[in-house]
Order: structure tokens, then C-alpha cells, then sequence
């Protein structure tokens, strides 16, 4: 009689997840080892290259700024881990365009990430972006 357990999958599959958690409660960005890859959003606002990295700088929950280069104007923004995903990275470079700025943001998961979720993802920093770019500059100092 052949008997199969499932059981050696289930171990296996734990400690890859097991694994993962660690690695990506570790990892935290750098600006200098930003690089935007092959996902690629790009927003151009009127506002000038240093108010648009204050501003994304200040930027709230679920996103934090992991690290920021003030003379390149990059900012790396990253969520948490969570049940869904292992987390991102955000890399975020502005660039002087005419008398305002373009804004090329990246994404990167903090272990390993496919699917539909990502491009969600990618376009919930956007759009966090583009509200943080919208507040009144009295309210965003």
C-alpha cells in the first residue's frame, strides 16, 4: 500500500514563509541603492524639485521614508509587512522639469512578490504621492 503525507510540504512551505518574514522585517531601502526597475509610474506636478521632496518626505502611515538623499532628490518610501504582502520598497526620483518637477517612482517587494498586488500597490504610493503634492503648503510645513 503507498501512503503519501503531505506533511514535508507543509514544513517546507512554513519555512520558505518563515524565511521571508525575516528577511523582509529586516530590509529597510537606501537611496543609494535605489533603482527604479521594470515597473515605472511617472507623475509631473508644477511644484518645484525640493517642495515636491519635502513634501513627499512628510508623507504618512502606511508609508515611511526608509532613507532620502536631499541632494539627488531621492526618496526611498516603504510599507510594513503584512498578511498579504512581504512589503515594498518605493524608490522616488524627482527631477527639475521646466519650471516644476517629474516624479519617477519604482517599486520593489522586500522578499518576493508577484501578481496583481503589486501593480495595486504601486499605484496606492502614487496616488499617496499626488495627495501629499496637493496639501496647501501652510498645512504641509
Amino acid at each position: 500500500m503507498y501512503y503519501y503525507s503531505a506533511m514535508p510540504g507543509l514544513v517546507g512551505a512554513l519555512v520558505v514563509i518563515a524565511v521571508g518574514y525575516a528577511i523582509a522585517f529586516r530590509r529597510k531601502g537606501s537611496a543609494r541603492n535605489a533603482r527604479i526597475g521594470v515597473r515605472h509610474l511617472e507623475l509631473r506636478t508644477p511644484v518645484d524639485p525640493q517642495s515636491v521632496f519635502d513634501r513627499i518626505r512628510m508623507i504618512g502611515s502606511p508609508f515611511k521614508v526608509d532613507d532620502a538623499d536631499p541632494q539627488e532628490k531621492i526618496v526611498v518610501l516603504s510599507t510594513p509587512v503584512s498578511f498579504a504582502t512581504w512589503g515594498f520598497f518605493y524608490p522616488v526620483f524627482i527631477h527639475a522639469d521646466g519650471t516644476g518637477s517629474r516624479i519617477d517612482l519604482g517599486i520593489q517587494s522586500k522578499f518576493i512578490q508577484i501578481g496583481p498586488i503589486v501593480g495595486k500597490k504601486h499605484r496606492d504610493c502614487m496616488r499617496a504621492i499626488e495627495a501629499a503634492l496637493s496639501i496647501p503648503v501652510a498645512r504641509a510645513i
